[in-house]
């Protein structure tokens, strides 16, 4: 049995949040949620991504070598007209800016089980427009209209 540890579980309930509200609220077009850039293409787009950057470990007192860890989430906005981003990223921020579930999974077997544990709260939110200063005519479909929404978050969780 394994169990994955608290970045890797803060990336796949976000992942998951997402994915969620968006078949509820996103009906048509689809918008799929991945973890990595690798199943992006201009041929799925719109789409999203979700992945973690470095954390942080902040001391909960003086003197104590407990941290609470702050993670930083990248997510990565694809679309297939500027309209679409733009709805798509205040939607995305909308959502995020408050808490969502943090899920706790196992994989036994190659089974994969979760249990909810606790919330993962935003502490703040950065959308970014992503500009590669080149003419968008000449960029790859899925470089043409990207933004990525940086987010620092924390499960408030005292680490020993």
């Amino acid at each position: 049995m394994g169990a994955y540890r608290i970045t890797r579980n803060i990336e796949i309930s976000t992942k998951d949040f997402i994915s969620t509200n968006l078949n509820i609220d996103w009906s048509n077009p689809t918008i799929n949620v991945y973890r990595s850039w690798g199943e992006v293409s201009g041929n799925n787009l719109p789409c999203v991504t979700v992945r973690s950057g470095t954390p942080t470990h902040n001391r909960v007192e003086v003197g104590s070598f407990s941290t609470r860890r702050e993670t930083l989430l990248l997510i990565d906005v694809f679309a297939k007209n500027e309209g679409q981003l733009l709805d798509l990223v205040d939607y995305l921020v909308d959502k995020l800016k408050k808490s969502w579930t943090y899920k706790e999974i196992t994989v036994t077997d190659g089974v994969s089980s979760s249990v909810d544990n606790g919330l993962v709260t935003c502490l703040t939110i950065t959308p970014t427009p992503v500009s590669l200063n080149i003419n968008k005519s000449e960029l790859d479909k899925v470089d043409r209209h990207r933004y990525l929404i940086s987010i620092s978050c924390t499960t408030n969780k005292v680490e020993s």
